[in-house]
């Protein structure tokens, strides 16, 4: 492609009035080099961007927005300068320039200076200013830093988010009235009740507000308040004239809302409502088992969940945070089959202490509730009657409330990160099941088919972008296309082998040709109820395979 170079410079020096001055002297010299490059193929821009008598120093210039626009506009392919320091002389400027001409894939020449970012050295110069701008900034943020710390040591008003009871008058809290009333009630009811929830249920049945503010000219704020924002305001030091920063404490400019005694009791309340007997398992939560559920090796598992295809999949996870170095690997177990064996057992432990006959009419109450009642009825009755949930390798423990503990053996049958649970004298279902996300997976896969047969000539990477898949996923759900009947009916009827997960298919990377060898690969050997140990050596039998594939 022929370059296309155009000429750019700035002086803030006297004399541009005069017939010919510094910046006609300086175009005359990069005109001189673009003519010396024509063997590039080279040709003079006709435009010419000056920004006479306007510092180097600002990005404010006419000139330089007009030629930026004309380089993400494709006109320009080399900006010729007389000197670095007339395009920009700040090196924060200078890297958010670069960094526009790259992506418009342009470049610029220093006529004076050999600089030219067309070549390796040219480049490396580049890298090597690029690495003093980001020193040239960590610096200004040390700086803004140290700045804040000293000024808020000094109990200066430093800016963010204005509080309820405060407003701002030139970089100064100063008391709003009303709005610190609404403070101290806070404060004072919840040390009269002891608790943010209550405390909260109060301030919303009284039609108590947060601040109002103006923010890009919209006016922000004004609602009922929320627990974190109640909590915030209930441990927030600028209410008693003081103010934190990084963990020290500083005396502030501002003055006091709370009294010293009413602020120091909510933090002794705040303090004693975060202790490990508050924070055991909270009623409100969407999963049953929350707060109760840890491994074998005793670290808490939470729950996470992932979307597929518009489906949610529900999991619980070994906390990340309880990992160290060397640990074993991390627990992940699919919920809904967990909840359900627990509930199954509960259900089971509550009948098995009935000793009369209206005893034998709750427990029937009861496992009606465990096994389709409400969520929160559910989560209610778990959390009264069990105490903790332990998943180990090959058993799991129940222990309840009243001290007793019920053992059941487990099976993991795994696939990568998917596990399926068996547990040991689990009522069986009254018929099988289709797995959802393997039916979506094979109408993914056809669909993927019917597009490539609707436009043979396409490439592959163009029919992935007009599936909306990747190219990798998209080849991938064309093989799964080509799957034998057998195996197909299987999964449509719920007959597939547990291992046989649509995880397990993705990322399978070697799929015979022959229907015979697939039913044979993905049927047979998969139907075996397979060890962990022998999982593994029948992935690396499935890897180390000689077969044709698609």
């Amino acid at each position: 492609m022929t370059a296309n170079p155009t000429y750019f410079q700035t002086d803030p020096l006297p004399g541009l009035d005069q017939e010919f001055n510094s910046l006609d002297a300086q175009y005359e010299a990069c005109k001189a080099y673009v003519a010396s490059q024509r063997h590039e193929g080279w040709s003079l821009n006709r435009e010419r961007y000056d920004d006479g008598g306007i510092s180097g120093g600002t990005m404010a210039r006419p000139g330089l927005d007009a030629l930026l626009a004309d380089v993400a506009a494709d006109k320009v392919d080399v900006i010729v300068i007389y000197k670095i320091d007339r395009l920009t002389r700040s090196l924060a400027d200078f890297a958010r320039i670069v960094e526009q001409l790259e992506k418009a894939n342009a470049s610029f020449v220093s006529v004076t200076q050999s600089f030219n970012t067309k070549t390796s050295m040219g480049r490396l110069m580049l890298h090597v200013l690029l690495s003093f701008a980001q020193f040239e900034r960590e610096v200004g943020a040390e700086r803004v830093r140290d700045k804040i710390a000293a000024s808020k040591a000094k109990g200066m008003w430093m800016g963010g988010t204005v509080p309820l009871g405060y407003d701002v008058d030139d970089r100064k809290l100063i008391v709003n009235q009303p709005e610190a009333d609404t403070v101290r009630a806070l404060f004072t009811k919840f040390v009269e009740l002891r608790s943010v929830q209550g405390t909260l249920h109060w301030a919303q049945h009284e039609g108590l507000k947060t601040k109002q503010r103006e923010r890009l000219g919209i006016s922000v704020g004004s609602k009922s308040f929320g627990y974190g924002s109640l909590r915030c305001i209930l441990s927030n030091r600028l209410y008693v004239g003081e103010i934190e920063h990084k963990g020290k404490i500083h005396q502030g400019l501002q003055d006091p809302i709370v009294q010293r005694q009413l602020f120091d009791e909510a933090q002794a309340i705040l303090a004693s409502l975060s202790t490990n007997a508050v924070r055991g398992p909270k009623l409100v939560s969407g999963s049953l088992l929350q707060g109760l559920i840890v491994d074998r090796h005793g670290r808490t598992m939470g729950p996470v969940h992932t979307t597929r295809s518009g489906q949610r999949f529900r999991y619980y996870v070994t906390h990340p945070k309880t990992i160290g170095d060397g640990d074993p690997a991390p627990y992940r177990l699919a919920a809904a089959a967990i909840e359900t064996i627990c509930c199954e057992l509960l259900a089971k432990h509550i009948a098995a202490q009935i000793s009369s006959i209206d005893g034998n009419a709750e427990a029937k109450r009861l496992a009606e509730v465990l096994s389709g009642g409400e969520l929160r009825n559910r989560r209610e009755l778990i959390i009264e009657r069990v105490r903790k949930v332990t998943i180990g390798d090959a058993r799991m423990t129940m222990l309840f409330n009243d001290g007793t503990t019920l053992e059941r053996s487990i099976e993991r049958i795994r696939h990568g990160n998917d596990a399926k649970l068996v547990i040991g004298d689990l009522a069986i279902a009254d018929g099988p099941k289709s797995d959802p996300q393997l039916v979506i997976l094979l109408t993914d896969a056809h669909r993927a088919r019917a597009l490539a047969m609707a436009k043979p000539n396409s490439a592959i990477d163009r029919l992935a972008r007009i599936f909306g898949r990747s190219t990798e996923r998209y080849k991938r759900l064309l093989r799964l296309s080509y799957l034998s009947p057998s195996i197909v009916g299987a999964i449509i009827n719920g007959g597939q082998p547990a291992q046989l997960t649509g995880r397990f298919l993705q990322n399978l990377d070697r799929l015979p040709l022959s229907w015979v060898e697939q039913d044979a690969l993905l049927l047979r050997e998969a139907a075996l109820e397979l060890s962990p140990t022998r999982d593994t050596d029948f992935a690396a039998r499935r890897k180390g395979r000689q077969i044709s594939t698609r």
